[in-house]
C-alpha cells in the first residue's frame, strides 16, 4: 500500500482509497486515469505532449533594420525607377513609379513628374512599409 497525494487538497490518502476522505475527491478515478495514459516506454513521449511542450516557445522573428542612408542614394541614383521604394518594402509605389517612366518616359513629363515625386519622397518618408523607422 503506497500513499497518494490528494490533487485536490494535497492530502496524503491510501492508493486503494476511492475518495479522498478530508475532501472526497474520487481518486481511484484518477489513478486509473493516470495509469492508462502512461507509455509502455518510459522514454516514450506522447505526440500530445510533444505538441505542447514545443508550443510554450513561441518562435522569434528578426528583422533586419532598412537604412535611411541607402534608401536615399538608391532614390538619387534610381528614383526614377522607384528602387527606394522596392528597397523600403513599397513594392506598390516601387511599380507605379517604373511603369510611369517605362509608359510616359518618351515624353519629358512623365520624367519630371516622377522626379518630383521621388524627391518629396526622399524627405517626407522616414519608416517602411511594416511601420519601422529607418535606422
Amino acid at each position: 500500500m503506497a500513499l497518494v497525494s490528494c490533487p485536490e487538497c494535497r492530502a496524503d490518502v491510501s492508493d486503494r482509497a476511492a475518495n479522498c476522505p478530508r475532501c472526497g475527491y474520487p481518486i481511484a478515478a484518477q489513478q486509473a486515469h493516470a495509469a492508462a495514459a502512461k507509455p509502455l516506454h518510459p522514454d516514450y513521449v506522447s505526440p500530445r505532449e510533444a505538441t505542447a511542450s514545443a508550443g510554450t516557445q513561441s518562435p522569434q522573428v528578426i528583422k533586419q533594420a532598412k537604412s535611411r542612408g541607402i534608401y536615399v542614394i538608391l532614390g538619387l541614383f534610381f528614383g526614377l525607377l522607384g528602387i527606394h521604394n522596392f528597397y523600403a518594402g513599397y513594392f506598390g509605389r516601387g511599380v507605379a513609379q517604373l511603369l510611369i517612366v517605362l509608359v510616359t518616359g518618351w515624353f519629358v513629363v512623365g520624367l519630371v513628374v516622377v522626379a518630383i515625386w521621388v524627391i518629396i519622397e526622399l524627405f517626407v518618408v522616414t519608416q517602411d512599409a511594416a511601420g519601422d523607422a529607418f535606422v
